[in-house]
């Protein structure tokens, strides 16, 4: 739907490449691949020999959507999915194959290292050069000047030439010009990772500052924490189609679930045993503790398929203590989101039994402590000597694996939201009201 609202809107968009094949015929002799060797043959005869073939790739077939002003929107997918094409074209570097597209507004790009940058002029220069082709003038990129060089952190490299630069000095450079030259679009590729957590941070805020300033910003990024954290919608790209566009949740759960497409009933994991279950394993042959087993359940000790986020869970680890220990155990479960991303560690109040004997501990998930999604659990027993010391008797990456889900009205603080809610956690606060 056209509206003048619309920084981008993209209708049926298409990019075909034409991938040539070729293969020369195979020598039927040593003979005949001895004579090839030493015989000059004419190009005639080097043609004959050629098989040629063409293949038409389609990096972008049938892509439709429209991105509004203000808005900082994610572009999702694995390798070979067609955003890089999808920000060349929008960034008027490619032309596309079929379909449309109107774009309101300045565009600025950053999509590889050093984009738009001349290796022999030195870091000021380019900011001058790379302003002009914005169409600013130069009293304007004068205006600008010192909190580009103060937000890329190069001052006392400014004056050498680029190529001298490192690729971190580069993209902090380029990104710092591309964001502080009153772009209406900013368009970003994956080149900001090069960049350190610090400078990361920094972009990010100065994303947050222009889509508030109602300038509007297109990011690239394989990290499912970072698209999260910058956009408020995602669009994720599948071998040069749209599978979705809409919340960063959605569009971030479907793309994970495309890189592991087994379904609920292979994926879940309620039951672990180190003898038969083969998981990455840290701390090997203890001579205290060996780990036994372990398991995820509610009262009834049945689990179908997913867990429902109104129940009350318990995980279950039972382990067999060696020999008298001279120290405490302490059973520490780590968990971590589909997207590998640690969301919290919890530990008992005390430490564990440490006399030889077979025990058993029981760690309580109350409901809502886990929001939708994914999840699986680190099982670590340690010992901790104080300071930033520990020892790990065993620790199991992903020995259980479970899955929250919501039923339809179980969530009675919705008040009638129908969407996902954002977030990993999701805890009953206490609330009240006064007057």
């Amino acid at each position: 739907m056209t509206s003048e609202t619309n920084a981008i809107e993209v209708e049926s968009l298409s990019k075909s490449y034409v991938i040539s094949h070729q293969a020369k015929r195979q020598a039927r002799s040593l003979r005949e691949l001895l004579s090839a060797k030493v015989k000059r043959q004419s190009i005639d005869e080097e043609a004959a020999e050629t098989q040629s073939s063409q293949e038409t790739f389609w990096a972008l077939k049938d892509v439709s959507f429209n991105i509004g002003q203000g808005e900082r929107i994610g572009i999702i997918g694995g390798n070979g999915a067609g955003k890089s094409t999808l920000l060349k074209i929008l960034s008027r570097i490619t032309e596309p194959t079929a379909g449309k597209v109107t774009i309101r507004g300045k565009v600025s790009s950053l999509l590889e290292v050093g984009t738009g940058f001349h290796p022999e002029l030195t870091g000021r220069e380019n900011v001058y050069l790379n302003g002009a082709i914005l169409g600013m003038r130069r009293s304007e990129i004068t205006a600008k000047f010192d909190r580009i060089v103060d937000f890329a952190g190069v001052e006392k490299f400014i004056d050498t030439p680029v190529k001298h630069y490192s690729s971190g000095m580069y993209v902090r450079l380029a990104f710092s010009v591309s964001a502080w030259l009153d772009p209406d679009i900013l368009i970003v590729d994956e080149v900001l990772s090069v960049g350190d957590q610090a400078f990361q941070r920094r972009c990010a805020e100065r994303m947050k500052e222009l889509t508030g300033d109602g300038r509007t910003v297109l990011f690239v990024s394989h990290s499912m924490q970072a698209v999260r954290s910058m956009c408020e919608k995602a669009l994720f790209l599948e071998r040069g189609r749209a599978v979705s566009f809409g919340s960063v949740e959605n569009a971030a759960n479907q793309y994970l679930h495309s890189i592991d497409p087994q379904d609920g009933a292979d994926w879940h994991k309620y039951r672990f045993s180190p003898s038969t279950d083969k998981v990455n394993q840290h701390g090997f042959d203890d001579e205290y503790i060996e780990c036994v087993s372990a398991s995820i359940g509610n009262e009834f000790d049945i689990i179908n398929k997913k867990m429902d986020i109104n129940k009350k869970y318990t995980i279950v680890l039972q382990y067999n203590v060696l020999k008298d220990m001279p120290f405490p155990a302490v059973p520490n479960f780590h968990f971590f989101d589909e997207f590998g991303e640690r969301v919290c560690v919890s530990y008992p109040g005390g430490a564990a039994p440490n006399q030889q004997g077979t025990y058993r501990i029981e760690c309580e998930l109350p409901p809502y402590l886990f929001n939708t999604g994914r999840y699986s659990v680190m099982l670590i027993m340690s010992t901790f000597s104080g300071g930033l010391e520990y020892m790990h008797h065993f620790a199991y990456e992903a020995a259980l694996r479970f899955e929250v889900a919501e039923p339809e009205g179980a969530d009675e603080r919705r008040h009638g939201w129908c969407g996902p809610v954002p977030g990993v956690t999701r805890p009953r606060l206490n609330w009240s009201y006064s007057n």
